[in-house]
């Protein structure tokens, strides 16, 4: 039996968290690439300014260049730690937390540009400092510092609204399979109920043979069932084999009253439907045809296709009195509902009682394969 369903990849770790563990390392790497190219760009313009503008050799400034481009780097790297901590924060908050940041960053990278340039490692014949060169670097530090904070908030945003809309379909997605799970195991209680309260039938009348049969069969099918994914899919032959395993059980009830015909073509057995989408309709069948009449009733299960889709028809010819008032029974409200879980707008369930004698169910789905 072909199911699908959630599947684990790697040491135990589920497929839906390796995204979430990617994306993770993919914005570190982004993280560091954005200072990276914010310093190779800072040093490249503030070298073209010394060349143009500052009379010192260049091969003087460079190395001083490039420890204050290293120190400038330990802190974005203090930026990017402390506004992490506050990602539980408004982005609002942290816009401020950001200016002040880089406010702090902007002074403390002039003060170290200062002492090295300075004091450690004085160029000959260099003027000492001035208030007006000071905050002329303040100025522009202020500057440059701003426009990488204002980046790094950006992307850090867009990444929050990724990890949002990522965080609202996976709960989309669980609150579909809790859907789906719930109708269908909606169904195993009320077939459980009338199966039981056949076997109990039989064993008060005495024919325990019969009732062990029952019980066989019914412990075979939820053996087949019980396992099966409730979100899942599986190929229309494998969900026709659990309504044989079905009606094999009814069969013990009215050897003599039911009789079963299924035509299923062979290039549509591949064709993935939901698990046990044909039980309401089969043990409605029974109970609303075959359980109230004194002459032999044929169900018959057929398949087709046309134009993309699959029709699956649950047809008996009885007399018997199946509700057709828009589907208010458990069983067609059921089917109903899991259809538009699965597919939406794009599968519908049709029944009406036939003229003459009788009463057809039918499934319209996407057809999934043709083999």
């Amino acid at each position: 039996m072909t199911m699908t369903g959630t599947k684990f990849a790697g040491a135990g770790a589920p497929e839906e968290a390796l995204p979430a563990i990617a994306a993770s390392s993919s914005r570190r790497r982004a993280t560091l690439m954005l200072i990276a190219a914010f310093w190779v760009f800072a040093m490249t313009i503030l070298s073209l300014r010394a060349i143009v503008l500052d009379p010192r050799p260049f091969v003087d400034v460079a190395p001083r260049r490039a420890i204050g481009a290293g120190f400038g780097t330990l802190l974005c790297l203090a930026m990017v730690y402390c506004l992490a901590k506050l990602h539980n924060r408004s982005f609002p908050e942290r816009i401020v937390w950001g200016l002040v940041g880089a406010l702090v960053m902007t002074v403390l990278l002039t003060m170290f540009n200062m002492v090295v340039n300075r004091i450690i490692m004085p160029v000959r014949g260099s003027p000492p400092m001035s208030w007006a060169e000071c905050i002329q670097w303040m100025s522009i530090w202020l500057g440059y510092v701003l426009a990488w904070t204002g980046t790094h908030l950006a992307l850090t945003y867009h990444w929050e609204v990724e990890d949002q809309q990522r965080q609202a379909s996976v709960l989309r997605e669980l609150a579909q399979e809790a859907r789906m799970a719930a109708l269908r195991y909606q169904i195993n209680p009320h077939f459980l109920f009338n199966t039981l309260n056949s076997i109990s039938s039989l064993v008060l009348e005495q024919r325990n043979a019969e009732a062990e049969t029952m019980l066989l069969h019914l412990s075979t099918f939820l053996r087949a069932t019980l396992g099966a994914e409730p979100g899942g899919t599986i190929a229309l032959r494998d969900e026709i084999g659990l309504q044989r395993l079905y009606l094999a059980i009814e069969e013990v009830r009215f050897p003599e009253r039911m009789r079963v015909s299924v035509d299923i073509p062979n290039n549509l057995s591949s064709s993935q439907v939901p698990p046990l989408i044909l039980q309401p309709l089969v043990e409605n069948a029974i109970r609303y045809a075959v359980e109230p009449s004194e002459e032999l009733v044929t169900i018959t299960i057929t398949a087709d296709h046309e134009e993309g889709r699959l029709r699956l028809v649950v047809e008996d010819d009885s007399n018997g009195v199946q509700s057709i008032n828009g589907g208010t029974g458990l069983g067609l409200n059921n089917v109903r509902e899991r259809l538009q879980a699965h597919f939406g707008s794009l599968a519908r369930l049709a029944a009406e009682k036939l003229v003459g004698r009788g009463y057809r169910a039918e499934i319209h789905i996407p057809c999934t394969s043709l083999s």
